[in-house]
C-alpha cells in the first residue's frame, strides 16, 4: 500500500484576521457591515490594501511566479525532512496550482530549486481547483503501487488572493474573497511501510453540474464561479459517489477546507457523528480554503487513530476525489 512519508505545509507571512477581512472588503461591499460572519483567519502574498489595489494580468503572474515558488520549495523541503528523503531520491514531482500560469511551469521551477534529480519524472496539473490535491495524491498512489515510481512528491500552491479582481463585484467574487486563503501543501509517497496509507484512490464526475463551480477568464484575469447551490449538490451526489467507490465514511475522514456549508453537507450525507471534520474546520479557520492545497494541508494537520479514514475533496466538474485511508502502527 502506498504511504504517505512525510507532509508539510507553507504560508505566506501577512495575516488576515476575520474582523480585518469584513471591514477591507466592506470598502467595496457596504453591506457587508451588518453581516455576522464564520470566524476565518488567512494568510496572504500581500497586505489586503495591495490585495485590494487593481493590478493587471502580468503583475499578477510575476508575482505568482516569485511567490508560488517560494511557498512550494518551503513547504516541500518539510515534507522531505519530515520523510527523511533526500531530494536527489524523488523520481517523480507533481505540481499542482490552478491560480497561475507559467512556462516554464512550476514543476520546472520547483524541480530546480529542490534540486531534484534532472530526470525526475515532472507532472503538472492545473484547473482543478479544490479538488486537486486530491486528485494529485490518487495518480501518486497509482504510480507508486504500480511500481513506477519509489519516491513521489506532490506540491499543491495557491495564491488565491492574486486573483481577487477588484473590480468584480458579483456575489461569487466576495464568496472567495470571504473564504480562500494563500498557502502550500506538500506530501512524500511510496510503497512501503506503515502509518497512513492510501489503500486506494478514485474520482467521480457529476453529469449536469460543471456550471456549479470554475473560473471565467477574461481580459483582466480570473473570476470565480461558486454557485449557492454546490452544497445540496455535493449532499445528493456524495452517497453514490461513495458507493460506486466501494468504500464507507470509515474511522476518520479527512474533507478540504471548503468552508462550514460543505462540511455540513458531507455530515449529512455521510451521516457522520458532531465533531468528526473537527481537523478540516479547525484548518479552514486558521487559514480559509487553500483550494488544492487544502486536502494536503488537513491531513498534515490530522492525527488520526488507526483504522480505516476517507479523504475527500470537491472540484469544477462537479468533482469528487475519494481517497480510501488507513492507519497502521508505525
Amino acid at each position: 500500500m502506498t504511504r504517505i512519508l512525510g507532509s508539510g505545509v507553507a504560508y505566506p507571512r501577512h495575516q488576515l484576521s476575520a474582523a480585518a477581512s469584513q471591514a477591507a472588503l466592506a470598502q467595496l461591499w457596504p453591506a457587508l457591515r451588518a453581516v455576522s460572519m464564520e470566524p476565518v483567519s488567512r494568510r496572504l502574498v500581500l497586505p489586503i490594501a495591495d490585495v485590494l489595489r487593481p493590478r493587471d494580468l502580468g503583475e499578477d503572474m510575476r508575482l505568482y511566479r516569485r511567490e508560488a515558488t517560494s511557498l512550494g520549495r518551503r513547504a516541500a523541503r518539510r515534507a522531505l525532512r519530515a520523510a527523511g528523503i533526500p531530494a536527489g531520491e524523488v523520481d517523480c514531482l507533481i505540481a499542482v496550482s490552478g491560480t497561475g500560469y507559467l512556462v516554464p511551469g512550476l514543476d520546472v521551477l520547483l524541480a530546480l530549486e529542490l534540486g531534484l534529480s534532472p530526470g525526475v519524472a515532472r507532472i503538472t496539473m492545473g484547473e482543478q481547483g479544490c479538488s486537486g490535491g486530491g486528485a494529485a495524491l490518487g495518480f501518486a498512489h497509482r504510480l507508486c503501487s504500480g511500481g513506477q515510481a519509489k519516491f513521489a512528491l506532490v506540491v499543491c500552491v495557491e495564491l488565491c488572493s492574486v486573483a481577487f479582481r477588484t473590480g468584480d463585484l458579483s456575489g461569487d467574487n466576495l464568496t472567495a474573497a470571504l473564504v480562500f486563503g494563500d498557502g502550500a501543501a506538500a506530501a512524500v509517497l511510496a510503497d512501503q511501510g506503515g502509518g497512513l496509507q492510501i489503500v486506494k484512490a478514485g474520482s467521480r464526475l457529476v453529469p449536469g453540474t460543471e456550471w456549479a463551480l470554475g473560473f471565467t477568464l477574461g481580459t483582466d484575469g480570473f473570476h470565480p464561479v461558486i454557485d449557492r447551490r454546490l452544497p445540496a449538490l455535493i449532499e445528493r451526489a456524495l452517497p453514490g459517489a461513495l458507493e460506486e467507490f466501494g468504500c464507507g465514511p470509515g474511522d476518520f475522514q479527512a474533507v478540504h477546507a471548503g468552508g462550514p456549508r460543505i462540511f455540513d453537507a458531507v455530515e449529512r450525507a455521510l451521516q457522520l457523528p458532531p465533531g468528526a471534520l473537527q481537523a478540516s474546520r479547525r484548518v479552514f479557520r486558521r487559514h480559509g480554503n487553500l483550494s488544492s492545497a487544502s486536502l494536503l494541508a488537513v491531513l498534515a494537520a490530522m492525527d488520526p487513530p488507526l483504522g480505516a479514514g476517507l479523504a475527500l475533496a470537491f472540484g469544477p466538474g462537479l468533482s469528487i476525489e475519494l481517497a480510501q485511508l488507513r492507519r497502521l502502527p508505525g
